[in-house]
């Protein structure tokens, strides 16, 4: 594992620069997150195990262990947040999952990712057709939106996790309900010249969760980089975390997804692992694949309010790079200026 071979400046990179060591208020919105989130990830990781044929006091058993745990050492950094060191959302996120995995959780989500993989696909040809139907600027604007609207699927933002535990909001009339330009970031004007006018070798597209967000909204934009002729590297991570597409899953499905779109068969479409395992991503730490595919990139996209927002937002490439998120969590609304559901699109050429 080493850093990312687009990073501008690998010597000054952060991956996530909010220190919940010293915000107290952060600190107690994302422990008490956290805590809570952990009942809603065990009673989905105990129904998968039942599922598969366990038991379901040996599950119930190793739940409750792992709650217990769980609870103590966030407990502890409330208690004392400097006996930790420097402590952000990405540590938080570490801690939980070598926790979930400890006690044998390891995909708690592999069954409502697969529900929302199915739901979404059927919807994939008919996205494509509408984005064929257009013009090249109202193309760039779909694909952007469908990015947003695709988001929403997001298991770890306390706005949305509710929301999916119990169905599926709809996908085109989230996309039709986004907020109206200017967004919270906007570089989308950049982001359009340099999308109509550029033409791009090869671009690295970091995805983010399954069903809407990967199947509607991140492959609707690789394809249409692909058609324009640009090679495209598809990011996933290497294990499981919360509703996230692992390369695992990807490569699961992308023989049904060629199926259901076949116009992605003939595309330049290369899929990678980031070589990590967190909703975050730390590019100080990648898979030597993925370094070697990205060398020669010209374009970098991040998607999603982990990789994208919480993590990258400042980040410098050695490239031009976009980051595509819908904000799910108030706090970090708050944190960035806006409020619950806006829309990220930052783009730097620099």
């Amino acid at each position: 594992m080493k850093p990312f071979v687009k990073l501008a400046d690998p010597s000054t990179y952060v991956a996530c620069d909010w220190d919940l060591s010293v915000d107290p208020v952060g600190r107690e919105h994302w422990v008490r997150f956290f805590k809570s989130h952990l009942r809603t990830i065990l009673k989905l990781g105990s129904a998968a195990a039942t599922a598969r044929g366990a038991r379901a006091s040996e599950v119930q058993g190793r739940a409750d262990s792992c709650c217990a745990e769980f609870d103590a050492r966030f407990d502890a950094y409330a208690a004392d947040p400097n006996a930790t060191g420097r402590v952000t959302i990405l540590t938080l996120d570490i801690w939980r999952d070598e926790l979930l995995r400890k006690h044998g959780f390891v995909d708690a989500f592999v069954d409502l990712k697969d529900r929302e993989n199915q739901r979404a696909l059927p919807l994939l040809p008919v996205i494509c057709a509408e984005l064929d139907s257009l013009g090249p600027p109202q193309q760039v604007r779909a694909i952007i939106e469908g990015v947003f609207a695709g988001n929403i699927f997001d298991m770890g933002a306390e706005a949305t996790a509710a929301r999916f535990a119990a169905g599926s909001p709809d996908f085109i009339a989230t996309r039709q309900s986004l907020p109206p330009r200017p967004w919270l970031i906007d570089d989308y004007a950049a982001l359009e010249d340099c999308l109509l006018n550029g033409q791009h070798r090869r671009a690295v597209f970091f995805i983010d969760n399954a069903g809407s967000d990967f199947l509607l909204g991140a492959l609707p934009m690789m394809r249409w980089l692909g058609q324009r002729g640009t090679q495209v590297v598809l990011v996933a991570n290497e294990r499981p975390t919360l509703n996230d597409m692992t390369i695992h899953d990807v490569n699961q499905w992308w023989p049904r997804i060629l199926e259901t779109e076949p116009s992605l068969a003939t595309l330049p479409i290369e899929r990678v692992s980031s070589g990590t395992g967190e909703p975050l991503i730390d590019l100080s730490a990648v898979s030597d694949e993925l370094n070697r595919a990205a060398a020669n990139a010209d374009l970098m996209v991040i998607e999603g309010m982990g990789r994208g927002v919480e993590s990258n937002l400042d980040a410098r490439f050695s490239c031009p790079a976009v980051n595509l998120a819908m904000i799910k969590d108030v706090i970090v609304a708050r944190r960035l200026g806006g409020k619950l559901y806006d829309c990220v699109c930052r783009f730097r050429n620099d």
